[in-house]
């Protein structure tokens, strides 16, 4: 949990749609659509339904998430949490009653390798695949 008491919150009553970036914590108990970024600790509660992709230090699920996970240091899956998704942590835990729906990569290296594999942001450009015509280049 973060130093000094700083969390932050998306209440059980909000529905939130975007990109949510933080350092120290975030708690998200009600409904997240989008894109999660952060360097602390992540709390899905139980009564938090996530539909996001996910990247950050410590990552603990107690609700539902529908997304991919990349946890730097680890990803604590609790009895009713439930992952439809696909998982990269350098540690797991995952308890009895829990739900998994996807592919994991845990392990020391896990983590560095899926960085190191990673698109950079300038890498949004996309070539055209074969059979698709390219569009002219004005001058």
């Amino acid at each position: 949990m973060a130093e000094s008491g700083e969390m932050t919150i998306i209440g059980a009553d909000s529905h939130f749609k975007g990109e949510l970036s933080f350092e120290r914590a975030a708690k998200i108990n009600g409904k997240f659509d989008g894109k999660i970024l952060g360097k602390g600790e992540l709390q899905i509660s139980e009564s938090a339904l996530c539909k996001a992709e996910i990247n950050a230090g410590n990552i603990q699920i107690d609700g539902t998430l529908e997304g991919n996970l990349h946890a730097k240091e680890a990803i604590r899956l609790n009895s009713k949490g439930v992952i439809r998704g696909d998982i990269t942590a350098a540690k797991m835990v995952m308890a009895e009653g829990a739900s998994l729906y996807g592919r994991c990569a845990i392990g020391p290296d896990a983590a560095k390798r899926a960085e190191a594999a990673a698109p950079s942001p300038a890498a949004g450009a996309q070539t055209p695949s074969r059979g698709e015509q390219q569009p002219p280049q004005r001058r």
